[in-house]
């Protein structure tokens, strides 16, 4: 890769930007961390030479070349670190031949690396196509970002990448919605609550109540003062059997305890969703967030529906569950016919860099790819590998910087020029 030892020190200044969503002020929409960090990655895109547009601290574009519009299109917002980190998650760690941080996979090393492929691919000559390079500032907590644009009457072109999934390329995604589930709670327990964000597995569950040695020991729970407190281990919503999720133990001590909460525990005992799908996957449902009001506990799940099908499918066997709950629809599921000229271009460029022969895939995340009508995702995960994408230590190994830098560069390479 040329220019590694830059690459490196502006993923450094990234990654120690704590681009959570903050609270909304009068020009950072997202708050000032994540505006900071769309500021910041657009002057790297300037120091370079490229035209850098900023959409009211929305969103971000970089614009070179000349002819038929292709996009891509990552995000510089992160999920909250939370806890069990080996190092300070605002602070590149390399260790062990790995680089550690919040956003070395999703998505800041990608996209970054996805501008230093363009600018290299820009000094070695003219495009043939318009690339509009976007960086979004809000993917992670309701793409606030794209209506925004979109209501402004910003368009997106018809063809493009995002560096936010799976190698070799996605040519379908399932649409991701969220579910709220509720039942009526006036029970001994208190401040039950649990989660950090609904696409990520609650890694950690806490609540006030009877204590009960023996139970505390069955559902491996443990008790500081008069707190109940249940650890898991996260992982992204859409993967939640690679996480440990702390509500499921808690609930079920609840129960152990007398407490009427079978409601929720059939949300996470119910095969009936996971098991309904196609060719492009099954649907995934994963409670990930819980809290207590006065009178009710409240249970939301990351709700995931195949490519080709429609959230409005799932009603009945949401039904069948027996409780209340309200079905929050989001993106549609994104699909791309596996031979269509794009997808087998940037396969081809995966194959031809790595020396494997792999076919597009589908994949359970969504990504920013549906915002072309023709969109994939692009990496960055290899096959086989987990990088601890909205979890403790999340990182990007070196070797792995050189090797998607090379993807990223003969991908772009295959579409415009």
């Amino acid at each position: 890769m040329k220019d590694k030892t830059s690459f490196l020190k502006d993923l450094k200044e990234l990654i120690a930007i704590r681009s959570v969503q903050g609270v909304r002020e009068e020009d950072a929409p997202f708050g000032k961390e994540v505006k900071r960090a769309l500021e910041t990655f657009l002057d790297i895109a300037r120091r370079m030479g490229f035209t850098a547009i900023n959409h009211e601290n929305y969103l971000g574009e970089i614009v070179c070349g000349e002819g038929e519009e292709y996009g891509v299109i990552g995000h510089l917002d992160v999920v909250p670190a939370g806890d069990g980190w080996s190092s300070d998650p605002f602070v590149l760690t390399f260790r062990d031949g790995n680089y550690y941080g919040r956003g070395t996979t999703d998505d800041k090393a990608p996209t970054l690396l996805c501008l230093y492929a363009l600018n290299e691919l820009r000094n070695a000559g003219p495009f043939r196509r318009k690339v509009r390079f976007f960086v979004g500032c809000n993917e992670e907590s309701g793409w606030g970002e794209i209506e925004y644009y979109r209501k402004k009457g910003g368009t997106f072109p018809k063809h493009g990448f995002s560096p936010d999934g799976d190698f070799p390329v996605v040519y379908a995604e399932k649409g991701p919605c969220r579910v709220i589930f509720e039942i009526p709670y006036r029970g001994a327990f208190r401040s039950v609550r649990g989660g950090v964000a609904v696409n990520a597995v609650c890694a950690y569950a806490s609540a006030e109540g009877p204590l009960d040695a023996s139970l505390l020991k069955k559902h491996g729970l443990t008790q500081t003062g008069s707190v109940l407190e249940s650890f898991g281990k996260s992982a992204h919503g859409s993967y939640p059997e690679l996480g440990e999720n702390a509500i499921l133990p808690l609930l079920r001590y609840m129960k152990d305890c007398g407490e009427a909460v079978d409601g929720l525990l059939r949300v996470f005992e119910d095969r009936s969703i996971s098991n309904t799908g196609n060719e492009t996957g099954s649907a995934t449902l994963s409670p990930n967030l819980i809290s207590q009001t006065e009178d009710r506990l409240v249970l939301t799940a990351d709700f995931r529906v195949p490519a080709k099908m429609r959230a409005e499918d799932f009603l009945p066997l949401f039904d069948a569950m027996g409780v209340n709950y309200t079905l929050i629809k989001g993106r549609d599921p994104l699909y791309v016919p596996k031979d269509s000229e794009y997808v087998q271009k940037l396969a081809a460029a995966y194959n031809a860099v790595t020396g494997e022969n792999l076919q597009p895939i589908s994949q359970r995340g969504a990504t920013f790819a549906s915002v072309f009508e023709n969109g994939t995702a692009f990496g960055p995960e290899f096959p086989g590998e987990d990088n601890h994408i909205h979890a403790p230590d999340e990182f990007i190994s070196e070797k792995n910087i050189e090797k998607m830098y090379a993807v990223y560069l003969a991908g772009l390479r295959s579409v415009i020029l």
